[in-house]
């Protein structure tokens, strides 16, 4: 018989070791342990094996409002998107919050979203074309996806740049080392969206226009299991959702195509390669570190225990370098065999990314614009990227052509 070892003896991981480089520090600790304590409080879950088992294991729990209350805040909109939310819900509130979402996806024509997103991001880089130059974060990531929400949700284009302008502002909430002026910010910007997307719901209502909002919203209603509230902050979980992991990777899978010209130019040359070359960057540097779950049991992992009442990190930014499962882990390269393994990067069990086809097309054809239109491209210098719980951050990312 197994018997399982204390929490207590597995190591923790120092918050300058793993602020200096989070990738170096999760390799360090997942060749000896299934997990870690961190100095900031709490633990990570380090391997791929464990982090999609546990993703659907019962034993840990969304954190609902645990972490605006660890930052104090317990009212106003940013409060309620924890309070109203599928993300942060579970068992059968989480299910009945996330249905209609989900059916209304459903009926979505992935291919006419890819045109869109095409059509979007050919404007923005024809806005810079001349300049040879932009800030692709800036200038480029951080727009796109929120130009694609936009026309989701029937946002008029000359209403779009506030609603740009203010949920960049709210996301910085949940972005890693958000300052106490950054969250006060963030806090007026949700209170600006939930106004203006209650007037938007008002109008789409009043009106006979076809799009995600309108059928959401009809799909809401013959469901009939959500109030307005529920209903509102649905769509704003899916405006953050939407947003901040796709912005961080185009980052990435842009900055490590460069850094390996033989692949991008591989890439300009064959269309069909992108793909693959957006599921590796997914694997190699993700726009989501993980996820954060609050364990309500004890937890044997490979005769460790992982104590109850702790907030746990499933880490899929260690688990998608597990030497276990992808060989020279540390190594990018579009070729690599088993690249469906990089789905973990979208989540897993009943909490998994309701729109991961969208976020995935997105990646896919923002990607397949940049090599078309820009196959000289080349970077000024490589970014950086930043955060190891939830969303991650990356440093601005000047390129030229």
């Amino acid at each position: 018989m197994l018997l399982s070892k204390p929490a207590a003896q597995v190591p923790t991981i120092a918050t300058a070791e793993i602020e200096m480089s989070a990738h170096d520090a999760f390799r360090r600790y997942r060749c000896t342990h299934p997990f870690a304590a961190l100095e900031d409080g709490g633990y990570v879950v380090l391997r791929y094996r464990d982090v999609s088992r546990l993703s659907s294991d019962a034993r840990l729990q969304a954190t609902e409002t645990a972490i605006p209350a660890q930052r104090g805040i317990s009212e106003g909109t940013l409060f309620d998107i924890f309070q109203h939310g599928m993300l942060t819900a579970n068992g059968g509130v989480h299910e009945r919050r996330r249905s209609a979402m989900s059916k209304t996806m459903a009926t979505l024509a992935l291919s006419q979203f890819r045109s869109s997103v095409r059509v979007a991001a050919t404007a923005l880089l024809n806005e810079h074309f001349n300049k040879r130059t932009l800030d692709l974060r800036d200038d480029f990531a951080g727009k796109l996806p929120l130009m694609a929400l936009a026309g989701m949700l029937g946002i008029p284009e000359a209403e779009c740049p506030a609603f740009i302008h203010n949920v960049l502002e709210m996301n910085e909430f949940f972005r890693p080392y958000a300052t106490d002026k950054s969250i006060a910010r963030a806090g007026q910007a949700a209170d600006w969206l939930r106004d203006y997307l209650l007037a938007l719901i008002d109008r789409t209502r009043a009106g006979v226009e076809d799009n995600f909002l309108s059928r959401y919203l009809a799909q809401a209603d013959a469901d009939g299991d959500l109030s307005d509230v529920e209903c509102l902050i649905q769509i704003i979980q899916l405006v953050i959702g939407g947003t901040e992991s796709v912005r961080t990777a185009i980052v990435a899978q842009t900055a490590n195509l460069l850094a390996h010209p033989d692949q991008w130019d591989a890439v300009c040359g064959n269309p069909a390669l992108v793909r693959a070359a957006v599921s590796e960057s997914l694997r190699f540097e993700p726009g989501i570190a993980g996820v954060v779950r609050v364990s309500t049991a004890d937890i044997s992992i490979d005769g460790w225990t992982l104590p109850a009442g702790q907030l746990v990190i499933l880490s899929s930014m260690s688990a998608l370098r597990d030497e276990r499962v992808f060989e020279r882990a540390d190594r990018f390269y579009i070729s690599r065999p088993g690249l469906s393994r990089s789905q973990l990067a979208f989540g897993g069990g009943a909490h998994r990314c309701v729109a991961d086809a969208f976020g995935r097309a997105e990646l896919e054809e923002s990607l397949a614009v940049i090599t078309e239109r820009l196959p000289n491209l080349r970077p000024t210098y490589a970014p950086s990227f930043y955060g190891h719980v939830f969303i991650r951050r990356t440093t601005q990312f000047w390129v030229t052509w």
